[in-house]
């Protein structure tokens, strides 16, 4: 059993609501996300002329056309963190059982499909940090609050330094409890506390960069709510923005830990109103047309990625064996982050309907939010 004290109690909420009675209560919508099957109201679209079909890109072509490994210990580091993430927040069993059918550790197995039993739950734990600590920025009591978004990374912030207080499981701010276990985890071994090698200083320093970039994008993103302008830039702009409050960067590095992989810094410098599809519509696309724009960009990614590899130098064995693994560790990212969005249950009501729409590539959803 790959097990964590979760304590006894903490202060939740019934339905899809989160209330965290802090001295600023909290009120961060858990949501099941925005996927159209998700939506109460799609069940009542019937009628076909009611509805429209959008074609979407073949999202599993060049590198992403190989198959996914699951890591062995899915099944029961899946029960366990279901479990624990469930009781930390207390929440109820209709949350419990929403949470299942999202499925983190499904997510953190493609990731990182030869990784311990121990580092696999990190990794689906931190998946769920990620997620209930961003929908406070997405859709939540943050998203339009800069100086509330500034407040609560500058306390999840002084977890990641030590400087914070111990929190408990039934403390007022169980996804800072979450997060300050997190880092407890990642400063050992990824085989386990006590049972290998703790992680260098080098590294640590390299995980609380990665969570920076992430945390200066969610602040970027609310700035651009407050300011009223989160369809009025342009692809780049929106991009900058997007790839550090997307949180890919601390879940690569987390995958790093996973594997062991400890490169020097020198080698591994990087060169809801977040859609590019609406982005793009409200410069005059049609939604079909922006997915289609969508697609051009993905297969132009797919390029560059061949190119780069083509021109990646010689360092050596023991250099480029490292290297290598890295290179797997970011292309089971992309491929488990993609293999995940059409089986989770957070955008699809059913893993029958995320494979329908993966076979078909048709993506059938009411007329009136089409034009969203």
């Amino acid at each position: 059993m790959v097990k964590f004290d979760s304590g006894s109690e903490s202060e939740m909420t019934n339905g899809d609501e989160l209330h965290i009675n802090a001295k600023h209560e909290i009120k961060s919508r858990m949501a099941n996300g925005n996927g159209v099957h998700n939506v109460p109201e799609h069940d009542q679209f019937q009628d076909h002329a009611e509805m429209e079909v959008l074609i979407l890109p073949d999202l599993f072509s060049s590198l992403m056309s190989v198959p996914a490994r699951e890591n062995p210990n899915y099944a029961r580091v899946k029960a366990d963190a279901d479990e624990w993430i469930a009781s930390v927040i207390n929440a109820d069993a209709k949350w419990a059982s929403r949470n299942k059918r999202v499925d983190f550790t499904y997510l953190a197995s493609i990731w990182a499909p030869d990784c311990s039993a121990f580092a696999l739950r990190t990794s689906a734990d931190w998946n769920s940090w990620a997620f209930l600590f961003d929908d406070q920025f997405d859709e939540g009591h943050l998203s339009n609050d800069l100086d509330g978004a500034v407040n609560e990374i500058a306390r999840t912030r002084e977890i990641m330094e030590g400087t914070a207080p111990r929190y408990t499981a039934d403390s007022e701010h169980p996804i800072r409890y979450v997060f300050q276990t997190l880092c407890d985890r990642v400063k050992q071994s990824p085989e386990g506390f006590y049972a290998g090698k703790p992680s260098s200083e080098r590294f640590y320093r390299r995980w609380k960069w990665a969570h920076e970039l992430y945390w200066e994008g969610l602040v970027a993103q609310v700035r651009t709510n407050v300011e009223g302008r989160s369809f009025t830039r342009g692809p780049d702009e929106y991009l900058a923005m997007r790839r550090g409050s997307l949180g890919a960067y601390p879940a690569l590095v987390n995958n790093e830990w996973a594997y062991g992989i400890d490169l020097p810094e020198e080698d591994l410098r990087l060169g809801v109103d977040h859609n590019m599809v609406r982005l793009l519509k409200a410069k005059g696309l049609s939604t079909q047309q922006a997915i289609n724009e969508v697609g051009v960009m993905i297969n132009d990614c797919y390029r560059r990625y061949y190119r780069a590899l083509s021109e990646l130098p010689c360092f050596g064995e023991e250099a480029d064996r490292a290297l290598l693994g890295y290179l797997e560790v970011e292309k089971n990212h992309a491929l488990g982050s993609l293999l995940w969005s059409y089986k989770t249950g957070r955008y699809f009501k059913s893993k029958e309907d995320g494979a329908r729409v993966r076979k078909t590539r048709e993506l059938l959803i009411p007329k009136k939010m089409a034009v969203l």
